[in-house]
């Protein structure tokens, strides 16, 4: 391993105890210190939070160190979007950092922690703003430093679409890529750094940043997901919480019950390693759980992987039988068996225990928003599919296996669905990308949803645009699967909706108008060549669910993840339709994520130490079934922490793999202090004092 790097660490957000040894220990171990210190209002204001003169100690200790003048704005995007729109409080941001440097001399630069800066209309006056630090800076013969989200070609995970690696880079002496937080309090499970996410982002930093430049960001935290039960049951809005990995430490070997209560024993759980993050994870009180692809029978449904996550999923019907009908995606004979023992365990003072009230039943589960009911589900599947269900009354279209396992229709002019729909409601919908400039609609029963590569939406009646809109400029000519968009049109007697994004995964409204459909064929249209990889054609009143299963454990039965709608009726194909002509969003008040959920059936009838069948039904497709766990009914979690193992695994490949700089780690009191022993390169010492020892 590379001896070399630098360690980048923040202090001042706490000042506790260890923070203060691990300075006094640890120093020679860091490079550079940034002094969480100064906070920026909207007028550009910074207040001081923390005292400087508290570090004189470690700069008499260790003079290599290079302190750091960290200003951050807490996350509020209201004051960056100050920053940005007043020179006013730009003057005076500048001004008092000017002062902070006359104040303390010793100080290396200035390291900027803005956050929440928003719209990519925002980098270039937030590029701005960052040259006027470094101005100042570099003026005073110091560096200029930044925190920056972490970014992967495809943009950043919280949204923070104002940044440009390649331009905040070359502004910069360093910068920090705060590449942690994939997982937290309000999200699913899971690593906080995982490591197809980390090598997304390096791989795309150091495309656009002299890699020299950068530290790689690494968490020294841990995350606490209850999920034994739905969190406004205990007053909270999140799952997670914050913790420490010596607080991850006393609870997987046994020196804390889950809850200081009494309602839980004391007991040593199993920790086990992701081969991803090399972070460390494990469950608190689960007694028993299987992968979802662990099942001792099955039938209907397939196991898939999808970012490092197994799951398990029921596919629909890729057309109605007769053709041109609405499939029947009900559940039939399709399920999942698993065989689960919640065995008794060993608790910390040696007694065989098991929960003191019960188990619980835990499912995870990625649910989808309805869809409408099946008729067509193509995607641009083969030559005889495109010739059997499209006819080509003008232009050319053509099959195209563009990799072994992605393909698409290739063409220009009109792609017409081979069935005369009558008055027939009807859903629309066509995932595609501008090979070359134009247009590109969709037709149905004479109403047209319309979408040029400049961005323009139109809703048209016949040639009258009833309704029209920006939605962005689409990119022309990319590579395949690049830069692709989704566009859809939903046409019932009396009204029309057209739907647009850049992802399936959520395809929102965008026009809508009541209308009387004059009738036509049901066909896309271009006037430039596009490329269609997926097609879309369903029912326009019927939806079908993507969110529930019903589970069987010794006779008893429970439905978990049906969602509570209002103004609805059911068929008896598992289909609902609304009761009047409104969005299928309108009869619910949930919000479906795209995120791992917990579903819960409290007070499971399993007996301790019996193996017990759990048969699962998917009764939607395109439902994720994850993880199926028996645990405490009263409380249990799953941990994702980082040990000394984790940061010595990134480091190196920080340094050897990407030519990075060194690591930056957040934040002081929170590590497992034998990594600072890694630093020097040897092992892991067999006996290292702790220091909450």
């Amino acid at each position: 391993m590379a001896t070399n790097a630098n360690v980048w660490v923040w202090v001042g957000l706490t000042w506790t105890e260890r923070v203060r040894l691990v300075l006094l220990n640890y120093g020679d171990r860091l490079t550079d210190v940034s002094i969480f210190g100064w906070r920026v209002d909207e007028n550009g204001a910074l207040t001081q939070t923390f005292d400087p003169s508290l570090l004189d100690e470690y700069r008499a200790k260790w003079p290599h160190l290079r302190f750091w003048l960290a200003f951050r704005n807490d996350g509020y995007a209201s004051i960056f979007s100050a920053l940005l729109a007043s020179s006013t409080a730009r003057t005076k941001l500048i001004a008092d950092l000017g002062d902070v440097l006359t104040q303390y001399p010793w100080l290396h630069g200035i390291d900027i922690d803005l956050e929440q800066g928003g719209a990519a209309s925002n980098a270039v006056p937030a590029e701005a703003l960052f040259k006027q630090v470094a101005d100042l800076a570099h003026g005073r013969g110091k560096k200029v430093s930044a925190a920056l989200p972490a970014l992967t070609a495809t943009g950043s995970v919280g949204g923070e679409d104002w940044v440009r690696y390649k331009q905040l880079g070359e502004l910069m002496d360093h910068v920090s890529v705060m590449s942690y937080d994939f997982a937290w309090s309000g999200s699913a499970p899971g690593p906080v750094s995982p490591g197809f996410w980390l090598e997304e982002v390096y791989a795309w930093a150091t495309s656009q940043i002299t890699p020299s430049k950068i530290s790689m960001g690494l968490p020294l935290y841990a995350y606490f997901w209850s999920i034994h039960d739905y969190p406004e049951t205990w007053g909270a809005t999140r799952r997670g919480i914050s913790g420490t990995y010596y607080s991850a430490w006393q609870y997987f070997t046994g020196a804390r019950p889950w809850s200081d209560s009494g309602s839980h024993h004391a007991i040593g759980w199993v920790a086990y390693r992701d081969s991803s993050s090399q972070s460390l994870w494990g469950f608190l009180d689960v007694y028993d759980w299987k992968e979802p692809d662990m099942w001792e029978d099955s039938a209907g449904v397939v196991a898939g992987v999808f970012a490092n996550r197994d799951y398990v999923v029921r596919y629909g019907l890729p057309a109605g039988v007769p053709q041109w009908s609405v499939a029947d995606n009900s559940v039939r004979d399709s399920f999942i068996e698993y065989q689960m023992n919640a065995a008794p365990v060993i608790a910390s003072n040696g007694d065989v225990v098991s929960p003191k009230k019960g188990y619980t039943f835990t499912t995870e589960m990625i649910q989808r928003e309805p869809i409408a009911a099946t008729i067509i589900d193509d995607y641009a599947t083969s030559t005889q599919q495109l010739n059997a269900v499209y006819t080509q009354p003008t232009g050319a279209w053509a099959f195209q296996q563009v990799t072994s396992s992605y393909k698409q229709y290739r063409g220009a002019g009109t792609l017409r669905y081979a069935n005369d729909f009558g008055k027939q409601s009807l859903y629309a919908l066509a995932r595609f990308q501008f090979a070359t400039g134009g247009r590109f609609a969709i037709n149905s029963q004479g109403i047209t949803a319309d979408l040029d590569n400049n961005g323009l939406l139109r809703l048209m009646r016949g040639t009258t645009v009833l309704k029209s809109m920006n939605v962005g400029a689409q990119r022309v000519g990319a590579a395949a699967q690049a830069g692709r968009c989704v566009l859809a049109l939903r046409v019932r007697d009396g009204s029309a909706r057209v739907y647009f994004s850049n992802a399936e995964t959520n395809t929102p409204l965008r026009l809508e108008a009541s209308t009387t459909p004059p009738g036509g064929p049901t066909e896309y249209v271009s006037t430039g060549t596009v490329w269609i990889d997926h097609c879309y054609l369903g029912d326009g009143i019927w939806y079908q669910p993507r969110e529930a299963i019903e589970v069987e454990i010794n006779g008893q039965k429970q439905v978990m993840g049906r969602i509570p709608r209002t103004g609805v009726t059911w068929d008896s194909q598992n289909r609902f339709r609304t009761n009047a002509d409104v969005e299928e969003r309108t009869t619910r008040e949930a919000i479906i994520s795209q995120d791992w959920i917990y579903e819960h059936w409290k007070d499971v009838p399993i007996i301790t130490g019996v193996n017990t069948p759990v048969r699962v039904r998917p009764l939607d497709h395109d439902l994720w079934l994850g993880r199926v766990h028996v645990m405490d009914r009263d409380g249990s979690s799953i941990v994702y922490f980082t040990d000394a193992t984790t940061i010595n695994h990134w480091r190196g490949r920080a340094m050897n793999e990407y030519g990075l700089a060194g690591i930056a780690l957040w934040q002081l009191s929170q590590e497992d202090v034998r990594m600072y022993e890694t630093f020097e390169g040897g092992e892991l010492p067999a006996h290292t004092k702790r220091l909450d020892e």
